[in-house]
């Protein structure tokens, strides 16, 4: 019998219909919710920044033109929503209701803040439901600055010719390569400015920067020739002498490859998150092209042979950049809230490593007038000295009156000797010197002044010998190790054999030579520092000048002239004094210390002589006189012309400033 099926029962699709139907509802309900949020957020965050966008304009135009006394400070106060012609509506930079925006400016000195208020609506769909929604408050606030200063210090050694054969030689020796600039095409450099606005501008075009990302470009390696060739193509945009560009293309001819990158924040010491106002200056081309080359040589690692014509030879001279030379640009503003943090003005000039060997007949010549010292009492004391501690006896003492018929005497003798061409070894770290921007005040009569300090950093001297031959002594003197300091030798207290020989009270002395004698004392055996030596060395660390003020540059052409920034500088520079060590070696020779060898036989001569201090004292302010007489002259020439070059001669260098109190731009500082 069939089974009937019950007659409630519904078929399995009807029941499906009726699940999907409740699902759809489900994600209707849900994604309705959803929906609202994500407008309604996205409708207030759209409002924010339009909000924020429209207070960054009101405080940038405000504060241009309260700056340029458009609107006085009194009225100010008083702008509102249709005073702030950036919010006007027939500006339409707006495009909002005006009844619901507030606006609040204020200020401080040249800083205008524009605060905005405006009342949007909740939510769009809660006035389906509620038309009477509350409404929020949304609030953007902007500060603008404008007629901010600028300042610019520069640092530099006054060369009062250009020698292109010195330029030459020291910039190509720092680049490992042979520069041929003529005297015309370096004296068109000297007196070139560039406008390092344009500048970086194409700069950054050039190896592919943001434009205006200053920060960026001044921390992105860059090749030499980049910012030569760059440099060329800007002077020649801007009008600049066909012997300008030309001397740069020359230059740039010149650079050979394997140069290593550099970065400009290492000479250019602007402020950080700079601005057009800060970069929109004018600098010297030729402090940018040393200052290139110098950072370049340091990062090389290239030991310069720098030929400077002497008029002598056996003469070497070698230098190496450890910091190169800085301009400093920026807001004195800024500056003078910590004038040794992050926003500092400051230049300097490079600290150079130089080394310099003589081995000149000429130093050994003069050291010949201590032959006279040879009868003095002093060097007898030191003979008689030896002779006790060696056991030795100068033949003869004995008495001639006991050779009544023949005698024969043989005895070791002093026999004291005078270097005739020793090499003398000299190694300078010539410290920078920085000046410093310590504040800029700008009166409202149009008075400026602009106040600096200088300070010099430590510089070291060091005299002897620092090898075994002049290569071993410049890797040493260049190399990251300590520097071994050895004294030249000056006296050779050596020994002869002698034999005397006496007849009927007539006596003859011949000297030891191989097997044999010979009359020629010159020629004889010698045994070399057996009874020690005495030779001299300098090694000494001199203090550089603590922090001492300038006269303030002032706007005044009858007194110091204070330019803007874009205008030449050239009459602002002014020498600052300072005890500079480098600028003549004469006085820090004068500290040469005096140094004693020790017998070749081991025994204690060398202390013993220590104790003799008149002996001692003695010589040493002899040799003081005949050194410095000896060397100052070839070595003064050498150096200042070395360190002129290279901008670090402290005694002749100058420091030179501009000032712009308002410019132009506007700027966002918030």
């Amino acid at each position: 019998m069939q089974k009937q099926r019950p007659k409630y029962a519904r078929p399995h699709h009807a029941q499906r219909g009726v699940a999907t139907i409740f699902s759809i509802i489900m994600i209707i309900l849900v994604l309705l919710p959803c929906l609202a949020i994500t407008t309604d957020t996205g409708r207030i965050y759209f409002e924010k920044r339009s909000l924020q966008k429209n207070a960054d304009l009101a405080a940038l135009e405000t504060a241009l033109l309260y700056c340029r006394g458009v609107i006085d400070e009194d009225a100010l106060g008083d702008l509102g929503v249709d005073t702030i012609d950036t919010l006007k509506s027939d500006r339409g930079n707006f495009n909002g209701n005006l009844d619901d925006l507030t606006a609040t400016v204020s200020n401080s000195g040249y800083s205008v803040t524009v605060i905005l208020d405006y009342k949007i609506n909740t939510s769009l769909f809660g006035r389906i439901l509620k038309p009477e929604d509350d409404k929020i408050e949304l609030s953007a606030s902007a500060t603008a600055k404008a007629c901010e200063p600028t300042a610019l210090i520069s640092i530099r050694s006054s060369i009062a010719t250009v020698d292109e054969g010195i330029i030459n030689s020291v910039l190509g020796g720092l680049l490992g390569t042979t520069l041929n600039l003529t005297v015309g095409d370096w004296q068109s450099l000297l007196d070139t400015n560039i406008n390092l606005l344009s500048y970086f501008d194409a700069l950054a075009s050039e190896i592919g920067v943001t434009a205006g990302a200053y920060d960026t470009l001044l921390t992105t390696d860059v090749s030499l020739s980049e910012i030569l060739d760059v440099s060329a193509d800007v002077l020649q945009a801007d009008g600049a002498s066909n012997a300008t560009v030309s001397a740069l293309q020359s230059l740039l001819s010149d650079i050979p490859l394997g140069i290593p990158n550099i970065q400009l924040g290492e000479i250019l010491a602007i402020q950080t998150d700079a601005t057009e106002t800060s970069v929109d200056v004018d600098l010297g081309v030729m402090q940018l092209i040393e200052g290139s080359i110098q950072l370049a040589n340091r990062e090389s690692g290239i030991v310069a042979d720098v030929g400077i014509p002497l008029g002598i030879i056996d003469a070497t001279v070698r230098a190496k950049i450890t910091e190169p030379a800085q301009t400093g640009i920026g807001n004195p503003n800024l500056a003078e809230m910590n004038p040794y943090g992050s926003n500092g003005i400051f230049a300097q000039t490079s600290q150079v490593r130089t080394f310099i060997s003589l081995d000149l007949p000429i130093v050994g010549s003069v050291l010949n007038s201590l032959d006279a010292l040879l009868s003095a009492p002093l060097i007898s004391e030191v003979s008689n000295i030896v002779n006790s501690l060696l056991s030795l006896d100068l033949v003869g003492l004995v008495g001639d009156i006991l050779c009544l018929v023949s005698c024969v005497e043989e005895k070791d003798q002093i026999d004291i000797k005078i270097l005739e061409s020793p090499r003398v070894d000299i190694a300078i770290n010539a410290g920078s010197g920085i000046a410093r921007v310590k504040n800029a005040d700008c009166d409202i009569d149009g008075t400026k002044t602009l106040d600096a300090e200088v300070s010099t950093s430590t510089v070291s001297v060091a005299l002897g010998q620092f090898g075994s031959d002049t290569e071993d002594a410049s890797n040493n003197v260049f190399s990251s190790d300590e520097l071994v300091v050895e004294p030249i030798p000056i006296i050779d207290i050596g020994t002869i054999h002698v034999r005397k020989t006496c007849a009927l009270l007539f006596c003859s002395y011949s000297y030891r030579l191989g097997a044999g004698w010979t009359s020629d004392k010159s020629l004889a055996d010698r045994d070399d520092f057996a009874g020690g030596g005495i030779g001299l060395k300098l090694d000494t660390t001199i203090l550089g000048d603590g922090p001492e003020n300038l006269p303030s540059f002032e706007n005044n052409p009858d007194d110091t002239y204070l330019p803007d920034v874009k205008e030449d500088i050239e009459n602002s520079y002014q020498a600052f004094s300072a005890d500079d060590p480098v600028a003549s070696l004469s006085s820090t020779l004068t500290g040469i210390e005096l140094e004693f060898y020790e017998p070749t036989n081991g025994n204690l001569l060398g202390g013993v002589l220590n104790l003799v201090g008149n002996v001692a004292n003695s010589l040493v302010s002899s040799l003081d006189a005949i050194i410095t007489t000896a060397l100052s002259p070839i070595l003064d020439p050498v150096v200042n012309s070395l360190l002129d070059t290279l901008g670090v001669n402290l005694a002749n260098a100058e420091v030179g400033a501009a000032l712009t109190c308002e410019n132009d731009k506007v700027r966002l500082t918030n």
